[in-house]
């Protein structure tokens, strides 16, 4: 886990936002090209807005980082299997969350005026997540090393 962990909390951290997934969105659901669709999921990118979300994103991805450094998560197999069951809940959560935040915009359904709040409640809702998904890969690798013992 000297590496690699923390480069994949790392592209996670960079590359899961909403402009990315938007861009996604843009070529799957919205039958964009690849530059198309870039140009079409960056037409109101700002640095301020992006950074301003990235205050919310980086929260959990932190939260980890922590739990990753002040534990003894790391020493065992069964703390990594945890700490990376984590990591790719709040990944996955996050795409999911801006996924579905910005989908209307690519289909006919109607775009609720909070979705924008999603911004905030997505990182939230990924620190809980996470930590449940972290308890469950920890007491799953538990027990299938005492079933196998």
């Amino acid at each position: 886990m000297k590496w690699l962990f923390w480069t994949l909390l790392f592209l996670s951290f960079l590359l899961i936002n909403e402009t990315t997934v938007e861009w996604l969105l843009a070529v799957i659901v919205g039958g964009y090209d690849l530059q198309l669709g870039f140009e079409r999921a960056t037409q109101y990118f700002t640095l301020d807005s992006f950074l301003f979300s990235t205050v919310f994103r980086i929260v959990p991805y932190i939260v980890l980082s922590l739990v990753a450094l002040l534990t003894s998560l790391r020493s065992s197999t069964i703390g990594k299997i945890a700490l990376y069951c984590s990591l790719a809940t709040i990944s996955l959560f996050h795409f999911w969350g801006y996924w579905d935040m910005q989908h209307s915009h690519f289909t006919s359904e109607h775009t609720s005026s909070t979705s924008a709040l999603a911004i905030i409640f997505i990182p939230i809702h990924a620190i809980w997540l996470s930590a449940v998904a972290g308890a469950l890969g920890y007491g799953l690798a538990k027990v299938t090393r005492l079933v196998k013992s």
